[in-house]
């Protein structure tokens, strides 16, 4: 019926996080919990695995399980849920139905402005802008493999991946949290 896939026997320990995720997903629903908070529950599933999910929180629903879900993806937030609690700052904004609610007016509810104030047009910055923060060939074995990216003066850069995907293990890296071979350089000068 949860139409996942996931190896028999495997220990949920040795699983990946995407698994562990359907494991624990799958666990609520054998034993027919009358209340299920989802937390991010999409955040590292294929968007496959996703539409899966969401026809198995449709069908709790259809049985009376009460869902509390909970996520960033506002557009698959509308599509799902019936009723809609925007929140800033810890407070209570507003509790509407759903199908009153855009994927606008919900940020706007929980920025308390409408978005186009808040993020203006995208400047790059000038093509002789120096290079302040570089790395090079960043490599943790069996974790993260020569990663290299130069940030100019001026210029914003996102490390974006699902979980699981590294995005972590080399900001942990490039801060030295972790070690990892490979160059970093701060103005030009190599740093350790």
């Amino acid at each position: 019926e949860a139409e996942f896939e996931l190896p028999p026997g495997a220990l949920v320990g040795s699983l990946g996080v995407a698994d562990q995720q359907k494991v624990e997903i799958l666990r609520s629903v054998a034993r027919n919990a009358r209340v299920i908070v989802m937390d991010e529950p999409t955040a590292a599933l294929t968007f496959d695995e996703a539409e899966r999910l969401f026809a198995i929180v449709r069908r709790l629903r259809e049985r009376g399980t009460t869902i509390l879900y909970i996520s960033h993806f506002l557009a698959e937030v509308l599509a799902l849920v019936d009723t809609v609690t925007v929140l800033r700052d810890g407070r209570l904004v507003r509790t509407a139905p759903a199908a009153s609610e855009t994927v606008e007016s919900l940020v706007s509810g929980m920025l308390g402005r409408s978005m186009e104030l808040t993020f203006p047009p995208k400047e790059p910055p000038p093509t002789d802008a120096p290079v302040v923060f570089a790395v090079r060939g960043l490599t943790r074995p069996g974790v993260v493999d020569d990663v290299s990216f130069e940030i100019r003066a001026g210029e914003i850069l996102g490390l974006a991946g699902l979980i699981g995907s590294g995005r972590t293990e080399v900001a942990r890296a490039i801060f030295g949290a972790d070690k990892g071979s490979g160059g970093i350089e701060v103005e030009g000068r190599p740093v350790r």
